[in-house]
């Protein structure tokens, strides 16, 4: 009996630009292809819980309505930097996310979500999955600690531990993915790995801005930019990189922390080409390497009905 396939999900970090997830994830499922579990960091948290609420529809109609800033920026008497240990509240935050998300719909679904977040009172990244929390109340705790941006918002105590969000640390974890017994990997990563070449740098605001891209591309990408990958395969298991263009590429508080109608149908659009040409060049690579080994003396040749036994030796 052949292995029971089992596609995993990993969608990276990326704040606003979460958008592009749900246009990828649109294209894949329009060819058939869903995910059997997904391991999710920062938005990407809170794209699992809408999506594991209620599938594709949800997510995009989420997305279609939601405005950042006005959410984002919450004055509190609290949670400010002289008496406490943020910016702002996320109280608005969470209320505006969490009217997308049945909580108890995902505590019960079959689907894994695990969710990548950072252990500030053991100064460590952890991995927790959704199905090991007790109950609803646990999970919605769980999905605010994955997007609780460190400075910006305050940190989530979890279970006795504080808690922020893991992307900084852990943002696309390929090795979890193989933990879970992965046969495919699509992994969708909201921020461009690629940067505009640059010449030159016109000022020391110009280099700065220059070097947080680069920041911003590394610790977005590094798990898979650093990840020892063999014809597109980690540990022989295929993964499929879905990104955005230079388009995208970069960081800026109005890029990344600003999310608005339009700019969230582009990045929709965006992902759902960029999947559509993710998978094509997969599909293409896949060719090529089945083509290559039928051409091996001695290897696999190819025979009517699309299974490739091995030659008599």
């Amino acid at each position: 009996m052949a292995p029971r396939q089992k596609r995993v999900f990993i969608l990276g970090g990326g704040a606003a630009l979460g958008a592009h997830h749900v246009g990828a994830m649109r294209y894949l499922d329009e060819e058939g292809i869903r995910p059997d579990a997904i391991v999710a960091s920062s938005i990407g948290i809170v794209n699992a819980c809408a999506y594991a609420s209620g599938g594709l529809p949800l997510l995009e109609q989420a997305w279609k309505s939601f405005w950042s800033f006005a959410h984002i920026i919450s004055p509190s008497l609290t949670h400010n930097p002289v008496l406490g240990t943020s910016l702002f509240s996320m109280d608005r935050l969470s209320a505006a996310i969490e009217q997308h998300i049945d909580f108890p719909k995902v505590h019960a679904s079959p689907l894994e979500i695990e969710v990548v977040i950072l252990n500030l009172s053991r100064g460590a990244g952890e991995i927790h999955s959704t199905r090991a929390c007790s109950d609803w109340q646990e999970v919605r705790t769980l999905s605010r600690a994955g997007y609780a941006i460190p400075l910006l918002f305050p940190p989530v105590k979890f279970r006795g531990e504080w808690y922020s969000d893991g992307g900084f640390a852990w943002n696309v974890p390929l090795e979890r993915a193989i933990q879970l017994g992965a046969t495919e990997i699509y992994l969708l990563a909201p921020i461009a790995s690629q940067l505009p070449y640059k010449k030159r740098f016109s000022s020391f605001v110009d280099f700065v801005q220059r070097f947080l891209d680069v920041m911003w591309r590394t610790i977005g990408n590094m798990g898979y930019l650093y990840a020892l990958m063999e014809d597109g395969c980690f540990h022989g298991v295929p993964v499929t990189v879905i990104e955005p263009t230079e388009q995208w590429s970069g960081f800026g508080p109005l890029a990344v922390f600003n999310a608005y109608p339009s700019k969230n149908r582009n990045l929709m659009q965006a992902g759902y080409r960029d999947a559509k040409r993710a998978l094509a060049e997969r599909r293409r690579t896949d060719a090529e390497r089945t083509r290559t080994r039928a051409a091996r003396p001695g290897g696999l040749t190819a025979v009517p009905g699309g299974r490739t036994p091995k030659s008599a030796s």
